[in-house]
């Protein structure tokens, strides 16, 4: 696997991540010093459910897939990690393991800072765990959200949240969706069909909406 050193740009860019932004960029300067920028020609499994957690990483270029094998080996997205986004940090600082699997995209560009970097820096100061904790904290009720969705709505609904979540200008391919909101292709069409049918949003490649408000109320039900 080819790597890189770590760039002006790439260093402006982790500053912006959540879980650094506690932080001096002088810090992070120290905290990520030696890490080295991992890229990957083709598409990799970076980690399994259930490994012990001695890294975190941020995203620099490409695209990065999180997801769960469930029980009746149906394969379900949990979050797809855009450049500039971090994932794994709140495991590493908890000492626990992945709750998920990791893959990345060929051509993917990934920073990996060690646990150990991470937690030798916050015991030298006390007052950076409470604004980290914070960062973090956001970061959980999201996820949260994430997999109470997965397990209480409906798939229309999952999906009406989902395109209500989405900036207007992006286009996001159907079978990502399906892994997105957790459901098999045919379940995604109906779904599809009942938003359509509803009133809710165009009979069009994009799934534009029609009804911002009737569908917010939809996905509240």
């Amino acid at each position: 696997m080819p790597y890189r050193r770590l760039t002006a740009c790439d260093l402006d860019l982790i500053s912006g991540v959540a879980v650094m932004s506690a932080f001096p960029k002088e810090d992070i300067s120290s905290i990520i010093s030696g890490a080295l920028v991992s890229v990957f020609p083709q598409r990799e499994l970076l980690f399994n459910e259930g490994e012990a957690a001695e890294q975190f990483f941020i995203l620099l270029k490409g695209q990065v897939r999180l997801f769960r094998v469930l029980d009746d080996g149906r394969v379900t997205l949990f979050h797809l990690v855009a450049p500039g986004e971090a994932f794994a940090e709140a495991v590493v600082l908890s000492g626990q393991n992945y709750p998920v699997s990791a893959e990345c995209d060929a051509g993917a560009e990934i920073a990996v800072v060690s646990r150990f970097q991470l937690i030798s820096r916050l015991q030298r100061d006390k007052k950076l765990i409470a604004r980290m904790m914070q960062a973090l904290i956001e970061r959980e009720r999201f996820f949260f959200k994430e997999l109470n969705d997965l397990r209480y709505l409906s798939p229309s609904q999952r999906l009406a949240n989902f395109l209500l979540s989405q900036r207007r200008e992006e286009v996001v391919a159907k079978h990502v969706i399906a892994n997105r909101i957790g459901v098999t292709p045919e379940t995604f069409s109906r779904a599809l069909r009942r938003l359509e049918d509803e009133g809710f949003i165009a009979r069009d490649p994009q799934m534009s909406i029609l009804d911002y408000d009737r569908l917010q109320q939809f996905a509240r039900r």
